[in-house]
């Protein structure tokens, strides 16, 4: 950020009583978050200068990031912080590779394909009890067991 940037962001951010419009915040676009201070009234306005300028028709929820959303419904009272913002976005960049993953493994199980790195078990189906003879079976003896001390 230059330094005329920043002396006019601090600028705008004084509570002034001459002011209307006081600068809360900006977001991680560049847009610009403002809060008209009302006398008297039971709450502040809240509203956003989008850094592009964009119609009615391309306005969608995720325009502004969901903090400054809450912000501007008077859902959390204090501005988000950038620090906030970035960390967000960290999260939604891991959620988004975890997706991946998981879709990865779905189609790998889809296709019965073993995961990397692991062999591949194969088991043997049988019905119960087959494989069973009685005539091989024989009990153990008395001398190879174990008697356990009292």
């Amino acid at each position: 950020m230059t330094l005329i940037r920043t002396v006019f962001m601090w600028w705008k951010a004084l509570r002034l009583p001459w002011r209307k419009d006081v600068l809360a915040g900006t977001d991680l676009d560049g847009n610009l978050y403002f809060e008209r201070l009302a006398r008297g009234a039971y709450r502040s306005r809240r509203h956003v200068l989008y850094r592009k300028n964009i119609s009615v028709d391309e306005y969608s929820d995720k325009t502004i990031p969901v903090q400054w959303q809450a912000w501007m419904r008077h859902t959390r009272d204090q501005a988000p912080t950038v620090a906030e913002l970035i960390q967000d976005m960290r999260r939604q960049e891991r959620v988004a590779e975890n997706v991946q993953r998981l879709a990865l493994s779905d189609a790998r199980i889809a296709k019965n394909t073993p995961a990397p790195g692991r062999e591949q078990q194969q088991f043997q189906k049988s019905a119960p009890g087959q494989g069973f003879s009685p005539e091989g079976w024989q009990p153990p003896s008395a001398g190879s067991s174990t008697k356990a001390a009292s």
